[in-house]
């Protein structure tokens, strides 16, 4: 038996299908087109996370080596210039080799965009709505006008939440449950805070065993779903244990859980020399090596954890707090650049609307009961893990596009009830 998708409120139907294929393939370009305007205005410098993805990338497609600008093989997250490696090759080193991949997964993030709002509301219009805010997204553009892991960190868990809508729905679940292990497993090489996303699946697995009225088919669905993390994580687990000595997904979880737990936490980013062991830091980087160094700053985390929970606990809140802060400009800002802190006033707009629209939606029945748990879970277990380390406003993009599909269905609906009183004609 295969699932339908829940029932919801029906309103006139007032695209095609070639119509809406053409707008979604305007979206795409407007989307690609603003991001590289993006680009060729802001020129930003190679340095810190994009300077260590771009050598990663550089380092394997020209001499099959992967290391950082460090000489580290596996502190800064592999998915992103594994993924830019092959294109390097191809094209050459380069950023703007680099920011043309990060334009094929932007128009791959908005189709999936699309498809999830249709899968939650029944509505072309909705995932056309949805893929156009994305487009107009501000932290979705900035972030691809630079080589930041959450380009390809966004499409990935876009995918995994379009799976378990399949897997929920009884939809070739055993193929969807496969492609949402790949996809996850590619999200753990690209980030450790994908870890969570997992939760999402064990909604959909709920669901499927609510249809079936079985457990053998989500427990099966299950396993196909852990076959395919192994499938993406296996290859790299070994490349890592021949590369330091440990099969590891990074070395860069043990050092972010320091920063976010020392007697110098803030909750949001410290550099590592106003720390405890930032006196000796480079010298012991060297003496321990990656691994040694990584169960160092895990040791001395987990120690001081120990020592204050009270302290850790409120911390580990404030986190939590901080994910969801809005992105507001400071005085420094303001002083820079009055331009680019009207910019940013822009953004918080935008993230307020998006924010209030979700959860007008998530308690709307325009929304489909499956899919908004799925989104619920997903959205949480990338929340929750945040608060282990610390928080940079950044870290929340990839699960943006999650909110802004709700947010478009209350807005489509209300739209096509406005173009129904006045009469427009039917275009199916």
């Amino acid at each position: 038996m295969t699932a339908r998708a829940p029932a919801l409120e029906r309103l006139p139907v007032t695209l095609s299908p070639r119509t809406c294929a053409a707008l979604l393939v305007a979206i795409m370009v407007l989307a690609i087109v603003l991001r590289l305007a993006g680009a060729w205005a802001l020129q930003h410098p190679l340095d810190s996370d994009p300077l260590a993805y771009f050598t990663m990338a550089e380092g394997l497609a020209e001499r099959g080596e992967l290391k950082d600008h460090y000489g580290q093989h596996a502190f800064y997250s592999a998915g992103y210039p594994l993924l830019l490696a092959p294109f390097f090759k191809i094209l050459g080193s380069s950023v703007g080799a680099a920011i043309a991949v990060n334009m094929l997964l932007c128009a791959a993030s908005i189709w999936l965009i699309y498809r999830l709002g249709l899968a939650l509301s029944a509505r072309r219009e909705a995932g056309l709505l949805a893929a156009a805010a994305y487009a107009l997204w501000l932290p979705g553009l900035w972030n691809a006008t630079m080589l930041a892991k959450e380009n390809l960190t966004t499409p990935l868990l876009l995918g995994i939440a379009l799976s378990a809508i399949a897997i929920a729905r009884d939809q070739r679940p055993m193929a969807a449950a496969v492609v949402a292990g790949l996809l996850w497993g590619a999200a753990l090489v690209t980030g450790g805070s994908a870890l969570l996303l997992c939760l999402g699946v064990a909604a959909a697995l709920l669901m499927l065993w609510r249809v079936r009225g079985s457990f053998k088919p989500p427990f099966a669905a299950g396993l196909c779903f852990i076959a395919g993390a192994a499938v993406l994580m296996t290859p790299w687990l070994y490349a890592t244990n021949q590369m330091v000595g440990r099969p590891v997904l990074t070395t860069n979880a043990a050092f972010n859980l320091y920063l976010g737990n020392n007697p110098a936490a803030t909750g949001k980013f410290v550099s590592i020399a106003d720390t405890p062991l930032g006196q000796d830091w480079n010298a012991a980087r060297v003496r321990l090596g990656e691994v040694g160094n990584a169960d160092r700053l895990q040791a001395a985390a987990l120690d001081w954890i120990g020592a204050n929970p009270g302290q850790a606990a409120k911390l580990a809140a404030l986190k939590l707090v901080y994910f969801w802060a809005p992105n507001l400009p400071d005085s420094d800002d303001m002083a820079a650049s009055k331009a680019i802190a009207s910019v940013r006033l822009v953004e918080v707009v935008q993230y307020g609307l998006i924010l209030l629209l979700a959860l007008v939606a998530f308690a709307s029945r325009l929304v489909a009961r499956d899919g908004k748990w799925i989104f619920a879970a997903m959205i949480a277990g990338f929340w929750l893990v945040h608060a282990a380390a610390y928080i940079i406003i950044r870290y929340r993009d990839p699960a943006m596009p999650l909110l802004i599909v709700l947010a478009a269905v209350p807005i489509a609906a209300w739209i096509e009830r406005l173009l129904a009183r006045r009469g427009f004609p039917d275009a199916a």
